[in-house]
Parts: structure tokens; C-alpha cells; sequence
């Protein structure tokens, strides 16, 4: 066998394809679309397991995807010239791919300068040169940027950090360094001094990611990813940081778009479920919200109510703490407060279901078929296997028949790392035979999430789905949201779960949120709780939720003091909450994440020093506090831009400073160029909305600006029963003219007006 030289000779080729081969190991170039190419490396007697992540057709199969398929894709015949060691294939996007045939070497060419390359002289482990597992080596630029990997701590910059890839139950995790955490996700955007790319590693095998941090004296600058997969797969992607994340994501399947009620205040705690009078607790709530007059949509229901002394046992309602579970949850959505209840994939061997799941072989198993135990909630427990039909059916009935059938419209899929780490357990498999339950961990969370989510679909098939989901690979963004898990009630934690959420963004998981306040330590203080709403209003999932160590609960009336500015801040998220479905509007149809860092819309170096912003949308920026006992922020707005805020327009390319108490409303600035929507209702807990368009103008020029609204609840949009509004702006030194055109079959009569900061004349035509 040949040692780092290995001569791939061209066997099989069509238009849109190209297959290499040198002796077991094989190669193959996919030209999948004009900007994207799929690349693979296998040995030939390899087992090559379905994906789950891949599916541009947005087709559920239980059985998954082959890897190397390539329908739904628009693949592209490249231009392709010949030399005597190398072959060169041209794509329209300025991207010049060179293949060195020997050692099967790729180069990647922005106009005549090298975007990256394969490491020479060796990239792939074709001989086992770099021991046992899978290895794709390549070239480090200097100062490059690298930013993705799904939930991963520290700075929104990962170069020259390294990770794990795999998911973990890591609860009370440090915000700056813990690692790994929930999520699954081996994408990341690379950008350098001659453009962006991005790459995904299509594997649900446990890897490693150095992006620099391993240096060799033999080699120069590079980063690797390492995986237990017996297979290499992966999408080189080409263009602008937002295209290349826009790819990836149109890859792996539309996001489902949430019902609106979702993106309302939801609130959720430890204390209320684990007490013993649970459901007196529940009702104080119900009655603090009218007491207080704060609007509230959902509530997250911790799994103490499935508690049988101190254990947690998924699908049974403790009867002590809840006597009539269907009544309860009525009650509940007669105040329109809709009941998201925990879920979990384990069954303690102590459940009274264990046995007749066991009987029926739905565990993963040991070899000898016996249900594989492991550590699960203070007991021992098996994981039901999503990948045996009758499991995943059986998952379903439990959930309709112990939740759905009780008025509940939504599911908490919590704890659903799948900590299977031994090589000794079995999953059914796809079917070809049994798997490695360890080797598919993040596809057992996808399987889990699919199961509720039909389940849910089955019960309200006219009804937008809700799905929480904390684990999973980025296949899960076709049926529920996340959030970052169990963080902590520290300053440091604030400002860390703003980078990893933002990161989360920029993997493809557009509707997120955080633990507002804190999940885990002690109750947040005052000020932390308000710089915690104040950043919380504007991300997708708005919710307070805590396992404090003293055994109270963090409730927006935590603090009785500061209830007015709470109340405040909770008026501000009702304001923008039409801006804010309209934005989870274009996330699912358009992938225009909801939130994002400021560097993602504009190609401006100076923003990289501001990271404590954020856009959501495209047209309002926000710069926040994170530091203990300063009101001060700084901000940087993009050049290409003016900004309004406060009564007057500022120009981009130049840094504000603004003063942010705790107690204040958030300031924020609207892009100039803009119609933007707003609830401009009293607030308040049952208040109806007032929906008034207010418009931003340019100082000369024309624009236009798309809104979106529909029942809020339904598929009906599909069938164009909604608002979809195109304002028309013209502006001149005089006046602003707005014309608009409603291209839905929903009715509506927009209330416009001028932006205050504007003295202009306002036509309406």
C-alpha cells in the first residue's frame, strides 16, 4: 500500500459529475449548483450511512437520504480545461476549482487569487497516514474570520479555537468556554482578504474542528476537520457571507415558520412544576399577569408535572399536582396562554411503560437485544429508538393520547442529547441492518422531533405546529425552534449566549432565543434580569425561565420595584411584534436570518469591532449593555446606510455613543429606506392589535418594502389567504411619496405615517 502518494485516475464522469479512483479509495466531485460543489472520499468497502441534514426537496423519509443523491438540486455542467497533472472546472460565480489528481489535491480560485486549498501534500486519510479516523486537512489564511457550528461559546469569531462536534446535556455550562454543548452542526463561514466560502460536513458521527489552534512546524498555516465516520462528505459553498449561509440552508430543508402566538412573551420555570401545589402555582400566575397587565401567549411547562416522587416519568401527569390535566390546560387557553409541555426521549427503568416498551423490542438494545441502560435524571433509563417504525408510531400515540387529546397544540422536546456513547448499542437501523446507536445520536433527535411534530400535524392538521426542540443537527429547523439551553444567571453568560445565539443564526437556526434572566445559579439581580429583557425583546424566542438554587422563580414581577420598567420593556417586544413576524415571515420563505451580526448585510471591516450588535431584520439595529454597573454603549453604524433614532437621522460610517439605564425602554435604530410595521395599541394583557406603518425615507431615491401578516395560526398563507403588502417610496427635498399594492386575498387598509424624525409632506396614492 502506498504511503502519501496516491495517483486517483478518472474512472466514470457525466456532465455534472466526476468520479477518481486509487485502489480502495475513491473521490467524486458533485457540481450540485452554480456555486456550491459536493465533494466525497470513501473507501470502497466503507459503510456509508443515510443523511438527515441534506434534503433541498423538504421530503421527510424515516429512512433518510443517500448521501451522494443528488435530487433537488440544480446541478451545473462547469466549464472544464485539462493540463497534464491537473483539471480545472469554471463556475459563474468567479469560483476556478483545480483538481491535482494525484493525492486528489483541490485549489479554489477567486478570479487568479487562491481562496483556500486542500493541504498539500496530503489532505484526506487514504492510508491510514493520519491513524484511524477521517481526516480533511486545509489551508489557514491569515486574519481570516470564521463564524458558524451551530451552539458553540466564546466570540463570534472561531478562528483559531477548536471543537467538538457532538451534543451534550451540559447544564450550568460556562457561556465563554464550555464546549461541546447541544447542537450538531459542522458548517461554518470562512471569510479572508480574497472572499468567503463555507463548508459543510455532511456526518452525524461524532467529529473534531481546529481552526487553528494546532500548529505544525512541518506544515503551514492550516485547520482539519476529524470525524468517527468512515466517510468523508462535503459542500464547499461560494459567494458573500450571506449567500453562502442562505445555500447551506436551502440545503437542508425550509425552516417551519411558527404560529405567531410563539413570538409573544412565554413564559416557563422549574419552581411551579417541581412544588407540590403546582397547578395553585399556575393560577397565581394566570392571576399576576392580570394583576400586572403583561400580555403572555405560552407557557413552557417543566417536567415536574410528570413526577412520580422525585423521578420524572415522560407522559404521566402526576394527578397530585394536577388533578384534571385536560381542565387545567383549558383554563389556560381560555386566557389565550397555550401549554408547551416537557418531553423526553428516556424511559427510567422504573416507568410504568418500561416493561411494555422493552417487550416490544423499542429501546436501543445491547447485542444480545436487551434495552441498553444508561444515566438518565438521578436513575438508570434506555432511549427509545426513533429508528424502528414501531417505536416512532408508538412515540406518537403517547403523544397525542397524553397531551394532544387534552387541548394541547404544542411540544418541549428537552433532553434529547441521546448520551449514547457506548460502541455496543444498537439502533434498528435504516433499513440495511443495525447501526451504532452512538454513530447517530443527532438523528435520533431529528427522529424524536419528526415523531411529535406528525403527531402534532395528525391532531390539528390545519394548524401550524409549535416544537421546542434544545438538541438536535440542523435537520431540525424543518419542524421546531431551539434555544441555548441551560445557561447561567451571570453578567458573563449574557453577554456570551448574545454571541452564541448570533452563532446559532449564522448555522442555520434562525428562530432561537435564550433562558431570559438566566436558567441555572442564583436569582438574577435586578439589573442583570433588565439587561437580560432588554436584549431578550428583540430575538425570536422571548422567554424567562430559571432553576434557581434557592427554589424561586425569575418572573417578570421578581422585583416588584422595577415592575414598571419591565412592563415597559414587554410593551416595547408587543410593539415590534408585527415587524417581528414579518421577519419569521422572510426567515422561512426568503432565509433572511431574524437575527444577525451587522457584518452579515454589509461589507464594512469596522463593524467586526462592534460584536454587542445586532440586527433584527434588515432594517432595525440595536446595540446592547453587558457590562455590570456601566450604561454606556457604543455603536458602530454601516456605511451604505442612514440610521434613524430619536428624532434624528444619522449618517453611516461613524460611531454612537448612547446611555442605556437598566430601567429604560431600548433605544434602536431603523434603516433609512423602510416601512416599518408596528402594534401601536395600549398594552396590556388581552389588548387588541393596531397595526400603524411608519415610514423611514431616504433623502432622495426611491425604494420599496415588503409586509407579511396572515392568521397567524394556519397553512393558509400557502394559499395566499394573508397580507402581503409592497410599499413603493419616493422621496425628494419636498415630500414622500407611498403607494402600495396588496397582493393577498386578506383585505387591508394600511394606516401610514410619516416617521417623526421627518418633515417632510406624506402622500399616500
Amino acid at each position: 500500500m502506498s504511503k502519501f502518494n496516491h495517483s486517483f485516475k478518472l474512472t466514470e464522469k457525466t456532465d455534472t459529475c466526476r468520479i477518481y479512483s486509487c485502489g480502495e479509495n475513491t473521490a467524486r466531485i458533485d457540481f450540485v449548483s452554480d456555486s456550491c460543489i459536493r465533494v466525497a472520499v470513501y473507501k470502497n468497502d466503507a459503510m456509508m450511512l443515510p443523511t438527515f441534514s441534506v434534503d433541498p426537496e423538504n421530503k421527510f423519509s424515516a429512512n433518510g437520504r443517500d448521501r451522494l443523491d443528488t435530487a433537488g438540486f440544480k446541478t451545473f455542467v462547469p466549464n472544464v480545461t485539462y493540463t497534464d497533472s491537473t483539471e480545472r472546472f469554471s463556475l459563474p460565480c468567479g469560483i476556478t476549482a483545480e483538481l491535482q489528481t494525484d493525492n486528489f489535491l483541490l485549489k479554489y480560485y477567486l478570479g487568479d487569487s487562491l481562496l483556500f486549498a486542500d493541504r498539500a501534500p496530503l489532505a484526506y486519510n487514504f492510508a491510514n497516514e493520519f491513524g484511524k479516523e477521517t481526516y480533511h486537512y486545509i489551508t489557514r489564511a491569515e486574519n481570516e474570520r470564521i463564524f458558524g457550528l451551530g451552539d458553540k461559546t466564546g466570540e463570534l469569531n472561531k478562528a483559531g479555537r477548536a471543537f467538538r462536534i457532538e451534543t451534550t446535556d451540559c447544564m450550568g455550562y460556562d457561556a465563554g468556554e464550555s464546549d461541546p454543548l447541544y447542537k450538531h452542526i459542522p458548517f461554518y463561514i470562512c471569510e479572508n482578504d480574497v472572499g468567503c466560502y463555507g463548508i459543510f460536513y455532511d456526518t452525524a458521527a461524532t467529529s473534531y474542528i481546529d481552526l487553528g489552534k494546532e500548529i505544525n512546524n512541518y506544515y503551514p498555516p492550516y485547520k482539519y476537520f476529524k470525524t468517527e465516520d468512515e466517510c468523508l462528505v462535503y459542500y464547499v459553498f461560494f459567494g458573500t457571507k450571506l449567500s453562502v449561509l442562505q445555500q447551506f440552508a436551502c440545503t437542508c430543508g425550509k425552516q417551519a415558520f411558527p404560529p405567531k402566538w410563539s413570538f409573544d412573551y412565554c413564559a416557563s420555570t422549574m419552581a411551579y412544576t417541581d412544588a407540590p401545589d403546582s397547578e395553585r402555582k399556575m393560577q397565581e400566575f394566570t392571576g399576576k399577569l392580570t394583576e400586572t397587565d403583561l400580555s403572555c401567549k405560552g407557557f413552557y411547562l417543566s417536567s415536574g408535572y410528570t413526577s412520580i416522587g422525585d423521578q420524572r416519568y415522560v407522559f404521566n401527569w402526576n394527578r397530585e399536582k394536577f388533578p384534571e390535566p385536560k381542565e387545567f390546560i383549558t383554563d389556560f387557553s381560555k386566557l389565550g396562554i397555550e401549554i408547551i409541555p416537557n418531553i423526553k426521549p428516556a424511559f427510567l427503568n422504573s416507568h410504568p411503560l418500561y416493561k411494555y416498551i422493552a417487550d416490544n423490542g423499542w429501546f436501543i438494545k445491547n447485542p444480545d437485544g436487551t434495552p441498553f441502560l444508561t444515566q438518565f435524571w438521578d436513575g438508570l433509563g434506555s432511549y427509545l429508538d426513533f429508528t424502528n417504525a414501531d417505536a416512532f408510531e408508538f412515540w406518537k400515540s403517547k403523544v397525542t393520547e397524553t397531551l394532544l387529546d387534552y387541548g394541547i397544540k404544542a411540544t418541549w422536546n428537552d433532553n434529547n442529547e441521546f448520551d449514547i456513547r457506548d460502541c455496543d448499542a444498537l439502533a434498528t437501523g435504516f433499513g440495511n441492518g443495525t447501526v451504532n446507536a452512538a454513530e447517530i445520536r443527532p438523528i435520533l433527535t431529528y427522529l424524536m422531533v419528526a415523531a411529535s411534530y406528525q403527531a402534532q400535524t395528525a391532531k390539528n392538521p390545519k394548524l401550524r405546529p409549535f416544537l421546542s426542540t434544545r438538541s438536535g443537527n440542523i435537520a431540525v429547523r424543518r419542524f421546531a425552534q431551539t434555544w441555548s439551553g441551560d445557561n447561567r444567571t451571570e453578567f458573563c453568560d449574557l453577554r456570551y449566549c448574545h454571541y452564541i445565539g448570533l452563532t446559532m443564526s449564522l448555522s442555520g437556526l434562525y428562530f432561537y432565543g435564550h433562558d431570559v434572566g438566566g436558567f441555572h445559579g442564583d436569582m438574577p439581580s435586578r439589573e442583570l434580569l433588565l439587561r437580560w429583557l432588554q436584549h431578550g425583546i428583540f430575538e425570536p424566542r422571548f422567554t424567562i425561565h430559571s432553576w434557581n438554587r434557592d427554589g424561586s422563580a425569575t418572573m417578570p414581577w421578581s422585583y416588584p420595584d422595577i415592575l414598571p420598567a419591565v412592563r415597559g420593556l414587554f410593551a416595547e417586544r408587543k410593539q415590534l411584534l408585527p415587524y417581528i413576524y414579518n421577519c419569521a415571515y422572510n426567515a422561512a420563505e426568503y432565509e433572511i436570518p431574524m437575527n444577525a451580526p451587522t457584518f452579515l448585510y454589509y461589507d464594512d471591516k469596522k463593524l467586526y469591532e462592534y460584536p454587542d450588535v445586532m440586527m433584527l431584520g434588515k432594517d432595525i439595529l440595536v446595540a446592547f449593555a453587558f457590562d455590570e454597573g456601566k450604561d454606556t454603549v457604543c455603536t458602530y453604524l454601516p456605511k451604505g446606510s442612514d440610521w434613524y433614532l430619536d428624532g434624528k437621522l444619522y449618517s453611516g460610517d461613524q460611531a454612537v455613543e448612547l446611555t442605556v439605564p437598566p430601567t429604560a425602554k431600548m433605544p434602536y435604530f431603523v434603516r433609512s429606506g423602510c416601512v416599518l410595521p408596528t402594534d401601536e395599541s395600549k398594552y396590556g394583557f388581552k389588548s387588541e392589535e393596531k397595526l400603524v406603518f411608519t415610514v423611514y425615507p431616504l433623502k432622495n431615491g426611491s425604494f420599496e418594502s415588503d409586509f407579511f401578516t396572515d392568521d397567524g395560526v394556519s397553512f393558509e398563507y400557502q394559499n395566499n389567504q394573508c397580507v402581503h403588502l409592497k410599499f413603493t417610496v419616493s422621496c425628494n427635498s419636498e415630500s414622500v411619496t407611498v403607494s402600495y399594492k396588496n397582493t393577498g386575498e386578506i383585505p387591508l387598509e394600511p394606516n401610514i405615517r410619516l416617521c417623526p424624525q421627518d418633515g417632510r409632506k406624506l402622500i399616500v396614492i
